[in-house]
């Protein structure tokens, strides 16, 4: 007989002063300069450049998750979601406004977390139509990324414009709280 048991995972929550120490001195006064306004977006040159090089110019949306870490204030509050990796998906179906990626890109993040990451949210672009969450992205974040820190990343990089959204509700991130760390 099988028995279904929901049981909460936990989350590993680092202190947000050593995400702080590995930065670099105008990093982390950025970050530093953030607290208290809703938690930051701190994302590593490798995973933006991942991103960048996945979408570059293509006619069609693509996608990918994201993969990293949790960093808690005095408070144990989340304070910032570091994206260190981003894992694009290489089986998908996809056209000019629409994407739908095949469940391996999940086994592909799973081999690419470091020890304590996990997979903190999504990216997909949106060639020649703006930076947006339509009905279909909010309805994917909804019933793949419900925690309050997860994020979606839109990028559409014919007209380099990207937005920023978190939790189940899609809240739209203001972009002075995403900090993309230099190379």
């Amino acid at each position: 007989m099988i028995e279904w048991r929901e049981e909460k995972t936990a989350i590993g929550i680092a202190p947000l002063a050593r995400l702080a120490e590995s930065l670099a001195a105008p990093d982390a006064l950025r970050l530093a300069s953030l607290a208290g306004r809703g938690f930051a977006v701190v994302v590593a040159p490798a995973a933006r450049e991942t991103v960048a090089g996945h979408l570059a110019m293509e006619p069609d949306e693509r996608g990918g998750l994201l993969c990293g870490s949790l960093y808690a204030d005095e408070r144990g509050a989340v304070a910032a979601v570091a994206v260190r990796a981003a894992v694009p998906a290489v089986d998908f179906s996809s056209s000019g406004v629409s994407l739908r990626m095949e469940t391996g890109v999940w086994d592909r993040a799973r081999e690419a977390l470091a020890p304590g990451e996990i997979v903190v949210g999504w990216y997909h672009s949106h060639p020649g139509l703006g930076a947006f969450f339509s009905g279909t992205d909010r309805r994917t974040q909804a019933a793949f990324f419900r925690h309050a820190f997860s994020l979606g990343w839109v990028i559409d990089p014919l007209r380099r414009e990207e937005a920023w959204f978190a939790g189940e509700a899609s809240a739209p991130l203001p972009a002075e709280r995403v900090v993309h760390l230099a190379p």
